[in-house]
């Protein structure tokens, strides 16, 4: 079976531009048309499997920087159904690598096996996915069903053994119940008048004995549920619901009464009679729909769903009414703080459910927060009434194909933050076996240890110079961070403490430790060399937090430093893939005289990009290609490249991780403005360089 989409979307995870281009060579010439993206690093492998879709991910086992079993882990953690093979650098481990998760592991530069490797996972992803299509494509059929019924202005109901098991609004109306739990389970002989019984009993046995009887219809006297009677006809045919034999009752009231609009019938199904918001059946259609955009690739989503806590209680002690003007007030305090794109619902008596819409865990745990606090906050007429909540969280991506499966999820995470004390946020994580997923132990451990390294000064900064070959003469630091170990003395570098940062959604106090700490520092080194400027890294969860620039703007005041003292930047991927919020920081920061820069330039494979839609003034070139570049012919043409592109576009350009005097003495010829790395300076935790005596 040929795969549907025509375009193999391929993620590399490799340091090795070389490897890479002779891989995607490889599957080239098999036929698939290829679109590769190669990253070296977790924080932005786990920003493109949320921001785009992909078919297979290759990686090697060697690569250090992310291993195996960091990268399975991260794509389960993210739902995402994506192939892995490891390419490994020979027979010896291969069974430890299976070990790990992934799809096929194969040797390096067999390409056989890895072409009819990567051919079998397509298939085999292409089938999940076709089969996730028809599900979808079946729940919508059932859905429009659904809708027709409940559009039906005749009663209609499902029967089995004689108890309801479906009703639709008409039928809801034409007795004069209210909700459809009024007639559950109740028994359909009930709501005909005893005097019609033996009628009824008679047309029903001779019809349910005959299982290829056509319809049959009776007409009866019923009884509504105020205990008022009326004359139907009632057509019974055989039906199945679920692969369940059942009986389909359709009535038609035969006396003279005003039928119930279809708009009446729409407003009654979409909204919550108490409250306004969305009802159930209406959130649970809204879901379908985002989980189908999720399961097509177009954009992963949360939901939340929010429990009142001990509101039973509530109820039994002010009673139904005031639980209600409660319920009614609640809904409306957070219809209210509702974001534009948020869908919210009534879902059931004491749980509401919002739809985020949004990939980023860091915005969805805000967005929660802000419903907590809602509902916390809350002050009853009496002044009684003390609301808490307890919010469980569900992404929904491309693996949950239907909303059942999601609320489920969402479900059990909120009763998770019901067993640790309520009033609070709890994140689902799928139950996958422990070698797949980090150790939640060694998750919360690392969730201390950085909070007290944040609040108990378990960082420290570090600066290496960055200077000048042609730009312009200028005093330069890169502040670099560092985390203290459990002794006191060793110094852990970020690639040990950053992604369990990210994972415990901390780099915003991160981010906010680092400026503070290196403001201060900035401050008191000004005073004797007036002309130094520090280059601070951004995360992505900052880049995108709309307080940070008056939170920058206060801390620059209290520190007596000008905006132009300071050079922020994030990696190229981060920036492109959050574009808008790159966009807009950047031009908040100009406005203070603070300057931008890309760091990792280069990364993405269409690296152009980045320049036509990024008002930046410095691009640091990324340092895998500068590392020996001199011994390194394709990666001596990519720095190249790389050069002459910035001074097309009157930018700066700055070579990381120069770590040879040939690499320096080339960087020169090819006409780099700045250079840094350790064969120039190692970082240091004073600020010592003599950049008046620069003799490079």
């Amino acid at each position: 079976m040929a795969r549907a989409e025509s375009i193999l979307r391929l993620l590399l995870v490799d340091d090795s531009l070389t490897e890479a281009d002779s891989i995607t060579n490889t599957l080239r010439s098999t036929g698939h048309a290829v679109r590769a993206s190669r990253l070296d690093n977790l924080p932005e492998i786990e920003q493109a499997l949320t921001g785009q879709s992909w078919d297979l991910i290759l990686c090697r086992d060697s690569f250090s920087a992310v291993s195996p079993r960091e990268l399975v882990n991260t794509v389960q953690r993210l739902g995402k159904d994506l192939p892995c093979i490891v390419l490994s650098s020979g027979q010896e481990n291969i069974e430890e690598l299976y070990s790990v998760g992934v799809q096929d592991v194969v040797v390096m530069h067999d390409a056989q096996r890895l072409q009819f490797a990567v051919e079998r996972e397509l298939q085999n992803l292409f089938m999940r996915r076709l089969c996730r299509r028809n599900e979808r494509a079946l729940r919508e059929s059932e859905k429009r069903s659904r809708l027709l019924l409940e559009s039906s202005r005749d009663a209609v109901a499902y029967m089995h053994e004689g108890m309801h098991i479906y009703v639709n609004r008409a039928y809801i109306a034409l007795f004069g119940y209210e909700e459809v739990e009024d007639i559950d389970g109740l028994p359909f002989l009930d709501m005909v008048t005893i005097e019609d019984h033996a009628k009824f009993k008679s047309v029903f046995r001779k019809f349910s004995e005959n299982v290829e009887a056509k319809p049959q219809t009776v007409s009866v006297q019923c009884v509504r549920a105020d205990g008022s009677g009326f004359k139907a006809n009632i057509e019974f045919s055989h039906a199945k619901v679920e692969d369940e034999n059942c009986t389909q009752v359709v009535i038609r009231d035969n006396d003279e009464r005003e039928d119930v609009s279809d708009g009446q019938l729409q407003l009654l199904r979409d909204h919550d009679f108490l409250t306004g918001l969305y009802s159930r059946s209406r959130f649970v259609d809204e879901l379908e729909v985002v989980a189908g955009k999720a399961g097509e690739g177009q954009g992963d989503s949360a939901l939340l769903y929010i429990v009142i806590d001990d509101f039973l209680s509530i109820k039994d002690k002010f009673g139904l009414g005031a639980s209600d003007i409660v319920l009614k007030e609640l809904a409306e305090m957070l219809r209210k703080q509702t974001a534009e794109k948020d869908i919210i619902a009534r879902y059931s008596d004491q749980v509401f459910t919002v739809i985020i819409a949004s990939d980023d865990d860091e915005l969805v745990q805000s967005r929660a927060e802000i419903y907590r606090q809602i509902i916390d906050s809350y002050v009853s007429q009496t002044n009684e009434i003390d609301l808490k909540c307890s919010i469980g969280i569900s992404r929904i991506s491309e693996k949950l194909s239907s909303a059942q499966a999601i609320l489920d999820n969402a479900d059990h995470a909120c009763m998770q933050a019901q067993r640790a004390g309520g009033n609070q946020a709890a994140r689902y994580q799928a139950d996958i076996s422990e070698k797949n997923i980090p150790n939640k132990d060694v998750t919360d451990a690392w969730q201390k240890r950085l909070q007290e390294a944040i609040h108990y000064e378990g960082f420290c900064l570090y600066y290496q110079p960055i200077v000048s070959l042609h730009g312009e003469e200028q005093e330069l630091y890169e502040t670099l961070l560092r985390m203290k170990d459990d002794d006191g003395e060793t110094l852990l570098t970020p690639d040990v403490f950053m992604a369990p940062a990210e994972q415990c959604g901390l780099m915003n106090e991160i981010d906010e430790w680092v400026i503070t700490h290196a403001l201060s520092a900035l401050a008191e080194y000004q005073k004797t060399h007036p002309k130094t400027r520090f280059f601070l890294k951004l995360s992505k969860q900052t880049l995108g937090k709309s307080e940070f620039i008056d939170w920058l703007c206060t801390s620059l005041n209290e520190h007596n430093i000008e905006g132009s003292s300071l050079v922020f930047e994030i990696s190229e991927t981060d920036a492109v893939e959050n574009i808008e919020a790159a966009k807009s920081t950047i031009s908040k920061l100009k406005n203070i005289g603070c300057e931008f820069g890309l760091e990792h330039f280069g990364s993405g494979l269409d690296f152009s990009q980045s320049l036509e839609v990024l008002d930046v003034d410095y691009l640091k070139i990324n340092g895998a290609f500068v590392q020996n570049m001199a011994k390194d012919a394709e990666n001596q043409a990519a720095v190249k490249a790389i050069i002459e592109m910035t001074k097309q576009a009157g930018k700066s350009s700055i070579a990381e991780f120069v770590s040879d005097a040939n690499s320096l003495a080339l960087l020169w010829r090819l006409g780099v403005d700045y250079a840094q790395g350790y064969y120039i300076h190692e970082p240091s935790d004073k600020l010592d360089y003599n950049f008046e005596d620069d003799d490079l």
